[in-house]
């Protein structure tokens, strides 16, 4: 393990998991150079390597860097599995199969055998077809090595038909999941859906889909993959009525089977996020409240710590959100107010998109509050501590709104260098209309409204393009974050203004 993986894994433990870690390391023999280790990335809040390495071997001369790191994850992970057995259906049956393989090699073949097919039926439960079909498998491995006694013909037969139809649905699983990866592959490394010819792009993969669907195989995992297909897919192409019913969908097959999902929740936590993402396109506030509801009841004490924390961060960015889609400004800035500090700071690197998205929405409510200072802070911090993929939507909403706020604050060399720095960085994406408009604004009016005044022309061009910008469901990916149009039309009518009405 790495350590900068080692220090995130450290970093997404709760309070009690860190309790078990340091029993659980009591217990154990030999040299404790990695506890020291341990103590240290619990007090690291910055991912500065460099820093923390300098800190253990001041502390712990004695120790090598490289072979602490690796024995600390070693036994930091052995003791979070023993810990979480109790809790994980999936770890649980894989120590039951062990126990097993020892019980086979003992030669009690007998008691072994009545373990594999109490994990069989918890398997069939909680669909769980990989260890379904081993356990199909050992069963017949058992039968045959013991000469078929007592098994008629027919009777190996339909456990062969069973693993067969395992297979089956195994392999119809295997066909979403693929389709499922190639939408996040072609995304991730091509950007969002900016234009009609990229989501043409896409239709091979709906098609396929929509082909795979139409088969007989409807178990929970295919149909959850099928709705998380659909969802992402109309999001990424901008179609947010279409993306709102595959979330409801998803939502609804989630909550009836509770059972089924994983411990913790983290696909119901991203449908009900996207249904609120969804509802805020399409302007319903009165659903995203109900929704965000939803979302506070997942902030349970049997959930692990670090997932409690993301729940929190994505309550508290939808709320900032919510807000400022009803340019309810000083509403958002008393709400921001009220979020206690340890949800900024705590379990950063769980998920770097929905802490940098929980910054941006902080730092947008002092913006539109015009307290620049502060939303410049927010801003560059988490450009400073976080590098996101380029391919993100937040990654260019971040860098527009440090843009627009050094325009705010006047500071103009820094803005000509920030909009270089910006090209330069995403020179291999495409960029949007609304980045090439927004830069061509600044062009214009930073010089001052001298050169303003043989614009007229020009200024009815821009609100044009403007409103043409507001209609086009792939530049609303980027306004989605923050209605960068309206606040390049105050620019233009704030300082043509005087010419449009002489005219």
């Amino acid at each position: 393990m790495t350590p900068i993986a080692l220090l995130k894994l450290v970093n997404s433990l709760s309070g009690a998991e860190k309790r078990y870690f340091r029993l659980y390391a009591a217990f154990q023999e030999g040299a404790k150079e990695y506890v020291r280790l341990f103590e240290l990335m619990t007090r690291s809040t910055v991912p500065d390597i460099r820093k923390l390495k300098q800190a253990f071997l001041k502390e712990a001369p004695e120790g090598t860097w490289e072979n602490t790191c690796s024995y600390l994850g070693k036994t930091l992970l052995a003791a979070l599995v023993t810990a979480k057995k109790e809790k994980d259906v999936f770890i649980e049956l894989l120590q039951r199969i062990q126990e097993a393989k020892i019980l086979k090699e003992r030669s009690l073949e007998e008691e072994a055998l009545k373990v594999i097919k109490k994990v069989h039926r918890k398997a069939v439960q909680y669909q769980l077809p990989w260890v379904e079909y081993y356990c199909q498998r050992y069963i017949l491995n058992q039968y045959a090595d013991n000469n078929f006694s007592e098994l008629s013909e027919a009777a190996l037969v339909k456990l062969q038909m069973n693993g067969k139809h395992i297979l089956k649905g195994f392999h119809h699983i295997h066909d979403h999941y693929s389709l499922y990866e190639l939408l996040k592959y072609r995304l991730i490394h091509g950007g969002k859906v900016i234009s009609e010819e990229g989501r043409k792009k896409l239709n091979d993969l709906m098609l396929s889909e929509t082909v795979l669907i139409a088969s007989k195989s409807k178990s929970f995992t295919s149909q959850k993959l099928h709705l998380l297909f659909q969802s992402f897919f109309f999001t990424d192409i901008g179609d947010y009525t279409s993306a709102l019913k595959s979330f409801y969908q998803l939502n609804a097959l989630l909550e009836k089977n509770e059972d089924l999902l994983d411990k913790p929740p983290v696909d119901y936590l991203e449908a009900l996020n996207g249904i609120i993402d969804s509802l805020r396109i399409l302007h319903n506030k009165t659903e995203i409240r109900y929704y965000i509801s939803k979302l506070k009841k997942l902030d349970r004490n049997t959930f692990p710590e670090y997932f409690r924390y993301l729940v929190r961060k994505t309550v508290a960015l939808q709320e900032m959100a919510g807000y400022l889609l009803g340019e309810e400004w000083e509403a958002a800035l008393h709400f921001l107010k009220t979020i206690p500090a340890d949800i900024f700071h705590h379990y950063a690197m769980v998920d770097e998109e929905k802490q940098s998205a929980l910054y941006f929405y902080a730092g947008l409510v002092h913006f539109k509050s015009r307290d620049f200072k502060k939303a410049h802070l927010l801003i560059r911090e988490v450009m400073t501590q976080f590098k996101l993929p380029k391919q993100l939507m937040i990654s260019r909403a971040i860098r527009l709104l440090n843009i627009i706020t050094y325009y705010e604050k006047g500071e103009l060399l820094h803005l000509e260098y920030e909009i270089r720095s910006y090209k330069r960085y995403f020179m291999q994406l495409r960029l949007l209309k609304t980045e090439k408009l927004l830069f061509r604004i600044i062009a214009l009016t930073s010089v001052g409204s001298k050169r303003l005044r043989l614009m007229e022309p020009a200024a009815k061009k821009i609100l044009t393009e403007l409103q043409e910008l507001t209609a086009n469901r792939y530049e609303q990916q980027l306004l989605n974050y923050f209605d960068f149009t309206g606040w390049m039309k105050e620019q233009t009518n704030n300082l043509l203004q005087p010419v449009i009405t002489g005219h």
